[in-house]
């Protein structure tokens, strides 16, 4: 019974050492399979119950992650990989079931997760035994709906009848087509309006739709405009902007002026926020208006909106 007893663990010592004994990602592939993209290439082994080489390419120009690998051995083995970009799950491959000679192929384009609002960026690829990081540096404009996806005004309108006030209303759509989430302010400056907040959205759900009050008569022009911007999570970070004048015949116009400064949090505070624009306010004010002067810089309407916007919780495209 003692023999039998020694006979059995020495069984399940010499497999536990076995399983617990993978090659790692330093060891070299005897022929590291192919990668269909160019990039900064690294490989590595796993051979658990066979033997998988496989190899993780980044293409910086392309901002593509690359992966093949290949069951060289003698029995059927797993294989897969995850990415992590800028510090944030982006994709997972889920375990693949390679037989003998079997090979895996796969690539993703990383410009989703990308965060807009730095500098210096991160790719991350693990794989069952190993984790491999790919660096670089790339300055982005946030303000660039063609680039790195961002939060962004997808459409702006008027709203004049119909409103439980009687008031007419500014409404906003933003949209983010990314997988990164950002936490932006949202201002609304017009000649009229009381500055306020708002920190829900009409449908009861983060970012998407919301709609803001003025004080303006709907029978009179309504001038204004709105700006996206970082807020407290990305202080500095400009996202989005439009001016635009709306007619009492339900006509509007709409163009983008030029960001200009962040309020600060003493001006939000303190109301003294306004649409800064002397010529419309000539042109549309009528002769009883005065000028934009320090006296009525209180009049301006500044709205801050806290949008969950993109990610996992809002994700549009």
């Amino acid at each position: 019974m003692q023999k039998a007893s020694s006979l059995i663990l020495s069984v399940l010592l010499g497999m536990s050492l076995l399983l617990a004994a993978p090659a790692t990602a330093n060891q070299v592939a005897d022929e590291p399979p192919e990668v269909e993209c160019d990039g900064q290439t690294e490989t590595g082994v796993s051979n658990f119950f066979s033997r998988v080489e496989y190899a993780i390419t980044y293409n910086e120009s392309t901002q593509r992650v690359c992966a093949v690998a290949k069951n060289t051995g003698e029995k059927n083995e797993s294989f897969g990989y995850s990415i992590w970009v800028d510090d944030a799950p982006f994709a997972d491959s889920g375990s693949v079931r390679l037989a003998p000679g079997d090979e895996f192929t796969d690539n993703r384009t990383i410009t989703d997760g990308i965060d807009a609002t730095r500098d210096n960026h991160s790719v991350r690829v693990s794989s069952h035994n190993g984790t491999f990081y790919f660096n670089f540096t790339q300055e982005i404009d946030t303000m660039n709906e063609q680039g790195v996806p961002t939060p962004h005004f997808e459409s702006l309108t008027v709203k004049r009848n119909g409103t439980k006030s009687g008031q007419p209303r500014v409404i906003l759509e933003v949209e983010n087509e990314g997988r990164r989430t950002y936490v932006p302010e949202a201002e609304v400056r017009t000649f009229e309006s009381d500055s306020r907040y708002l920190n829900d959205a009409p449908d009861g759900s983060p970012g998407g739709r919301y709609s803001v009050r003025l004080s303006e008569s709907n029978d009179g022009v309504i001038v204004g405009t709105v700006r996206l911007y970082g807020g407290k999570f990305n202080p500095g970070t400009k996202f989005d902007r439009m001016s635009f004048v709306s007619y009492p015949n339900g006509t509007y116009e709409i163009w983008e002026p030029e960001f200009g400064e962040i309020p600060t949090d003493r001006e939000i505070e303190q109301r003294e926020v306004y649409y800064e624009n002397e010529s419309a306010k000539k042109k549309y004010g009528g002769p009883d208006v005065d000028p934009i002067s320090e006296t009525a810089s209180k009049a301006g309407a500044v709205l801050v909106v806290l949008l969950v916007v993109g990610g996992f919780w809002f994700w549009r495209r």
